[in-house]
């Protein structure tokens, strides 16, 4: 399965250690166009015959396969020419549900704004005052603000739940509150599905270094 064009992507440039993210432009029969990251100093560190590995999610499934620049071209943006793989050459990995990662992201219920703790297409984990009227077994909505691509506004996630656990920290006035995911677009899901990747994969880099 080849990505499609506006299909989020991650770059992992082989030589450099480094990941980006970035965005599919045009697919054609031998190359694929994708958007130079927005740190634009990688333009000047990349070189034609780069290699890379490219990364995408599509219906809760991953995808990856290895490439290299073989040009650039100036359109609306500046976009990186890379050779297209055989089909056969795109690997699928089917991602787990529960695939979870940490991460303080704002997290708003009702009009209270609060925080996550870790965060997966299944479900997240957040952290509120003890003050907060919450039960095991209820039903809550909230909305979830999730980093966009390329420093892109954050987009707004809604969900419809249930709390599963409760567990008060030790000498803070604080509490985490475990959510099971019940009801959410499923492009919403795919959303999170991508950002759970690209974190682990951060935090992966920045445990080799």
């Amino acid at each position: 399965m080849y990505p499609k064009v506006n299909q989020k992507i991650i770059i992992d440039f082989k030589s450099k250690d480094q990941t980006y993210k970035s965005v599919v432009a045009e697919v054609s029969d031998k190359e694929i166009l994708i958007g130079v990251p927005v740190d634009n100093s990688v333009i000047d560190l990349v070189l034609a015959q780069e290699k890379l590995e490219i990364t995408f999610v599509e219906n809760d499934v991953k995808y990856k396969f290895e490439t290299e620049i073989i040009g650039r071209k100036q359109d609306n943006m500046p976009l990186f020419r890379i050779s297209k793989p055989e089909e056969d050459e795109i690997v699928k990995i089917q991602l787990r549900e529960n695939f979870r990662v940490p991460a303080n992201l704002p997290l708003k219920v009702e009009k209270t704004t609060l925080t996550t703790v870790n965060l997966s297409a299944g479900g997240v984990l957040m952290s509120c005052m003890v003050e907060l009227d919450l039960h095991e077994g209820e039903e809550i909505s909230g909305t979830i603000l999730l980093p966009g691509l390329q420093n892109k506004e954050s987009e707004s996630i809604d969900f419809v739940g249930e709390i599963k656990r409760i567990n008060w920290i030790e000498n803070q006035d604080r509490k985490n509150v475990a959510i099971e995911f019940k009801q959410m677009d499923k492009r919403d899901q795919s959303k999170i599905i991508q950002y759970c990747f690209e974190k682990q994969r951060q935090n992966r880099l920045k445990a080799r270094n």
